[in-house]
Formats: C-alpha cells, sequence, structure tokens
C-alpha cells in the first residue's frame, strides 16, 4: 500500500467582496470588471517538491491522482528529494517548483531558509478561502512563522494519543486506561505492568523522547524568540520530563529492559513488534506504517495525558503545510489545487484512510479510520482534548541540532545514571555553544 510507505517518511475567516462603483446625480453606472478567468478551465502545469522524500508513487497516491481527477486540463509533476535533487541543487539549477510542502519542523529550513516563501493572503482573500473552517492554531503557526503573513495552508495534521495493548492488559489484570487520564494515573498504570515473567521483562509506558518537546502542552519552544537561546532553563521542562519519562519508567523491571537494549529508552518496536511494551504514544499515522504488526494483537487508543495543572489540553499538533512558492508561475492554478486539498471533499476522503483532517468540521473529524484496517478503534481520542498553541518554531532550530542535543542525555537520565537538571543544564550549555558556533560561521 503506497500510503503505507507515504506515511512512513512523515513523521478568523478571510473572504472576498465585491463592491460596484456607482456615480450618484443620475450618472451612468460604470460597468463592473469581469471576474478573473477560472484557472481550472485553462492548461496549467504545477511543479512539487518536499523534504519527505516521498516516493512519486506514494505522491500520486496521497495527492496527484486526486488532483489530476480534480482538475483534468493540470499537468501535475512531482520532483523527489534524492542525491542531486536536494532543494540547493534546484534552486541552482533554476528548478520551478510552483508548491511546496513540508511539515512545521522542517516548513523553515526548507521554505524561509531557502526564501521559497509567498505570501498567499490576498490569494485566499480572492480564491474565498475560509480560513475560520480551520483548526485555529494551525492558522495561528503558519502567521507566526510569517509574521503575520501566510505563506502554507495546512492539509495534513499530525497530533499525539496513547496506544494501549489490551491483551497485556488482560494478562496482568490491570484496568485499561480511559480518555482524559493523567499523567500520575499514567504512571501508576505502567508500574502495575512492569513485571518480568517467564524470561521476559513486560513494560508499561515509555515516551517518544522527541514528541516530549515538539510536541509538549506548555507550547515551551525550544529556542527563545526574543534571545533565540536554549529554552532548557525554563522549569516546565522538568515537568514534563519528570511526568512522561521519569515517573512511568522508574522501575527495575524497566532498567532492566533498557540494558537488554543498549540502554536505550524503549521505543515503537517494543510496542508494535515486540509487543512487551504495553503503552506508547503515537499519531493516526501508526496503523497505517505498522498495520502488519498492529494486526497480531488486540489495541486501543485512548487521549493523550494530561498534566495535573493543565486540565483538558492535550499535545500540540504537528501539521503539514502546502504553500505556494515566490517562482510558481501561475499562483492562481495552484491556489485552486491547494483550496481543493484544504476542502471538505478531500479532507473526509482523507480522513476515512486513517489521515487526520486539519478542519474543525466534527463530521470529518469522527470519519477519521472509519475505512481503514482498524475501523471502530477510538480514533476520536485524537479530538478529546482542547488543542494548545503551537510553540514557536525557529529557523535556527532547523539548522542547528537543537532537538539531538537536548534528547541524547535523556537515556542517562532514564536509567538513572544523571539526574535531570544535570542533563538539563549540560544540554543547554551545548546547544548555546552550537548557537554560538554556527552563528559565527554565518
Amino acid at each position: 500500500m503506497v500510503l503505507r510507505k507515504w506515511a512512513i517518511t512523515f513523521l478568523a475567516a478571510l473572504t472576498a467582496a465585491s463592491a460596484l462603483t456607482a456615480c450618484s446625480g443620475g450618472a451612468v453606472e460604470e460597468p463592473t470588471a469581469a471576474p478573473p478567468a477560472d484557472a481550472g478551465d485553462e492548461p496549467a502545469e504545477l511543479v512539487f517538491y518536499s523534504m519527505s522524500r516521498d516516493s512519486e508513487a506514494s505522491f500520486n497516491e496521497r495527492y496527484g491522482d486526486a488532483i489530476r481527477r480534480k482538475f483534468p486540463n493540470y499537468t501535475i509533476k512531482y520532483i523527489q528529494r534524492a542525491q542531486g535533487q536536494d532543494l540547493p541543487d534546484l534552486i541552482n539549477a533554476g528548478t520551478r517548483i510552483d508548491i511546496h510542502w513540508d511539515s512545521i519542523g522542517s516548513f523553515p529550513g526548507s521554505n524561509l531558509v531557502y526564501e521559497l516563501s509567498y505570501d498567499m493572503t490576498e490569494l485566499i482573500k480572492k480564491h474565498n478561502v475560509d480560513l475560520s473552517r480551520f483548526e485555529p492554531t494551525l492558522i495561528d503557526a503558519i502567521k507566526q512563522l510569517g509574521d503575520g503573513k501566510i505563506y502554507g495552508l495546512p492539509v495534513y495534521n499530525e497530533r499525539m494519543a496513547l496506544y494501549y495493548n489490551k491483551d497485556l492488559f488482560d494478562k496482568f489484570g490491570v484496568p485499561y486506561p480511559k480518555d482524559g487520564m493523567t499523567w500520575e494515573e499514567i504512571a501508576d498504570l505502567s508500574k502495575k505492568l512492569s513485571i518480568e515473567q517467564d524470561g521476559i521483562s513486560y513494560t508499561g509506558f515509555s515516551p517518544s523522547v522527541n514528541h516530549m518537546f515538539l510536541t509538549n502542552p506548555y507550547s515551551i519552544p525550544l529556542l527563545d524568540k526574543e534571545t533565540q537561546r536554549s529554552t532548557l532553563q525554563d522549569e516546565r521542562w522538568k515537568k514534563v520530563i519528570d511526568a512522561m519519562l521519569i515517573q512511568p519508567t522508574n522501575t527495575p523491571v524497566y532498567r532492566k529492559a533498557m540494558g537488554n537494549f543498549k540502554g536505550k529508552v524503549l521505543d515503537l518496536g517494543h510496542f508494535a513488534t515486540e509487543q512487551t511494551l504495553a503503552m506508547f504514544v503515537s499519531s493516526p499515522l501508526l496503523p497505517i506504517v505498522k498495520k502488519e504488526e498492529l494486526s497480531k494483537f488486540n489495541w486501543d487508543i485512548v487521549s493523550y495525558p494530561v498534566m495535573s495543572d493543565l486540565p483538558g489540553v492535550g499535545p500540540q499538533s504537528y501539521p503539514g503545510y502546502f504553500a505556494i512558492t515566490k517562482m510558481a508561475e501561475n499562483k492562481d492554478a495552484a491556489m485552486k489545487v491547494i483550496k481543493y486539498l484544504t476542502s471538505d471533499e478531500y479532507q473526509l476522503d482523507m480522513a476515512k484512510k486513517g489521515i487526520m483532517t486539519t478542519l474543525k468540521d466534527e463530521t470529518i473529524q469522527k470519519a477519521l479510520g472509519q475505512e481503514s484496517e482498524f475501523k471502530g478503534k477510538n480514533y476520536g481520542a485524537f479530538f478529546y482534548n482542547q488543542f494548545p498553541e503551537m510553540a514557536y518554531k525557529s529557523v535556527l532550530e532547523s539548522q542547528v541540532p537543537v532537538l539531538a542535543t537536548y534528547t541524547k542525555s535523556l537515556n542517562k537520565v532514564a536509567s538513572g545514571e544523571v539526574d535531570l537538571n544535570t542533563a538539563l543544564r549540560t544540554a543547554e550549555e551545548e546547544t548555546n555553544k552550537l548557537l554560538d558556533d554556527f552563528q559565527k560561521k554565518n
């Protein structure tokens, strides 16, 4: 299934109004300007590009074929990122890119760094794209990236929820988790499920360490917007790491399992493949990415646990934006395509397949996964809690390995080798030095 391959590579209304110009005193009314020609009626060629490395087959299944059906007069081309076809290569060769898309994490380092950005605000008005239909935090985030300009529209979304192995809960007689639980409650469940039996170390919960930082519910950015320095001095990071990593994994069994995993924090493989990890956080794409593995055991989903001081607030979104570039030859045609990709029609079709919508429409949200291999699972968990605002994204964090520096000591924190305060202080110092070195060279 090509969609599965595509999934693996992831991870206020503006309306146009017109007025008639008239003169008083019995003067003849001036003729109304003719509306612009419908770009859908004229042939157009649109070239797409992404940093995702999606194959052409994946692009066609996910986007290309649907666009061609909707706009039969358009020629749709896709350039796959590969050796010799990285973004700098294409720009240096003068290759035109009409529509560029990337996740929120990659967008600053591609669209902004390589100056592809084009403010779509006027086109959005011209083509009557109603921004109030979208989850508002997604629009706020792209406006923040563009200092008020709109460089793209969100076509797909990602958000975390808690997957759990019902077979392991049944095996050890532990009640299933529920929507709306706190991290303290998850830690209690996790410890009840950390059991060694028949030579196998079963563990209750393990986090996705990257997403602890990228989608934290406090919306703490990796770098401070004003100073462009590390934010690890923010005391809320300690709350996040303690709740999501230290407390749920603070058992001898978990540490033994880490020892068998080369001292690393347990990951998705232990949940989906080995089936020795009872709970793991992931996105709606997990059943697409791991369809074969998830077909082998009984599982379900509940909402992402909440911090006790943030009741009802879930993790941040991690959307993908489609952007018209400044080099696009037919910007109206490009805008029509993006408007279609954000339409109820397209979003509903994708939601049924398991791709999270960017729209507020509850009918589309409730359709999530309902025509997938795993229809009937609690996909509503992804929308259960409030969406916090999305944290500020810095161009620098896409040029300097900020996230990797933040996470690299967490294995030792989880194993008890290093205390959290020391790990955060060291990571902060290393990050700021990397930032200083980068800025001196550029």
